[in-house]
């Protein structure tokens, strides 16, 4: 029986397919799986925006052609899954990556990803055979876990409400906006591999637990990670964001500008479009937003759809960016921009915040 030594970025992969956050994907996918949802965004005739791949290298990839029988799944030294009547294929990397992230710039972090792997790849019916513990599992939460919560909070109609940063004003906009008018809000940061300069998983958590203690009622609340790879996707991405949520139970899903975007490879308003587009098919509504932003007249945050003010001097936009390289600089953001009592708690607690 042949074996594959998998990398901790991996390993979150499998518990995702095998808890059901990824549905209708349940595997690592076959070539033929793979081509349809890169070209076509369609799994088995359902939309789903991102292909589901487990990398193999050229040494691999020879003896398995050989010997095309059950793959077990190695992580340190554990076995961890398998891999049943797999299938080993190439793809074209760079085709790849223009149809999901629109580039093949190697600066662009997703591309960079791929292109550093050995376009050859492994799939077929995947089983997790056991679970590890590991350094973000006291963060999780699981699909299950969440629909009991939701049912125990008689949460008809749940918001979800995802980031990769620490909660600024814009968020809690966001989030104090869905709590007003819906059951309640699952926040879910996502806390698995990211880019160079992106806050540590413990930091996110620890504020965002410090945000629900300390302003939010907590029994509207559902605080919990998800724990897989950023893919900075852009449009795919948020899709891709929306059906999980909506595999957690969600019944709504906020997409803020530039959702899962980087640099400037996405137009701000294109991943809002793309989700707004098919959120009938993948059966959760979205909720788009117009900002937020500081609005300079009216002394608070804002947005479009409820401020008259638009000119370029009446306005600042609240950006993560904009927040995380202030911090790297050693100046704390004007508190138009993030509750002080948050940076205080993040500085008090933690010596050192990103990645």
């Amino acid at each position: 029986m042949h074996k594959i030594n998998i990398n901790f970025q991996e390993y979150l992969e499998l518990e995702r397919l095998s808890d059901n956050s990824f549905l209708p994907v349940k595997n690592f996918m076959k070539k033929k799986e793979a081509i349809s949802v890169i070209n076509k965004m369609r799994y088995k005739n359902k939309i789903f925006p991102l292909p589901i791949l487990l990398s193999i290298e050229l040494k691999q990839y020879n003896e398995l052609l050989m010997n095309n029988s059950t793959v077990n799944l190695i992580y340190k030294n554990i076995l961890v899954g398998k891999i049943i009547n797999p299938e080993i294929f190439k793809i074209d990397i760079n085709k790849m990556c223009k149809k999901i992230f629109g580039t093949t710039n190697i600066k662009h972090p997703g591309v960079n990803f791929y292109k550093n792997q050995s376009g050859l790849f492994i799939g077929g019916r995947t089983i997790l055979k056991r679970k590890i513990q590991h350094e973000f599992k006291k963060f999780e939460i699981n699909p299950k876990q969440v629909k009991r919560l939701k049912i125990k909070k008689k949460l008809n109609t749940l918001v979800g409400f995802q980031t990769r940063n620490i909660p600024h004003k814009a968020h809690e906009f966001l989030i104090r906006n869905a709590l007003e008018n819906y059951d309640g809000v699952f926040i879910q940061p996502l806390i698995g591999k990211k880019k160079t300069g992106d806050y540590l998983p413990s930091v996110i958590m620890d504020a965002f637990k410090f945000l629900v203690s300390n302003f939010l009622v907590k029994d509207k609340v559902i605080l919990g990670s998800l724990t897989t790879f950023m893919r900075y996707a852009g449009p795919r991405e948020a899709l891709f964001h929306a059906i999980i949520r909506r595999n957690y139970g969600c019944t709504h899903f906020i997409v803020g500008r530039d959702h899962a975007g980087v640099g400037n490879f996405y137009n701000k308003l294109d991943a809002q479009k793309l989700v707004k587009k098919f959120e009938n098919k993948i059966k959760i509504k979205i909720i788009d937003s117009t900002g937020p932003f500081y609005c300079e007249v009216c002394q608070m945050i804002s947005t479009n759809k409820i401020c008259k003010h638009v000119k370029k001097n009446e306005k600042t936009e609240i950006s993560g960016t904009y927040i995380r390289s202030l911090f790297k600089k050693g100046v704390n953001p004007n508190e138009k921009f993030i509750s002080k009592k948050i940076v205080s708690s993040v500085k008090n607690k933690f010596k050192r915040i990103f990645i």
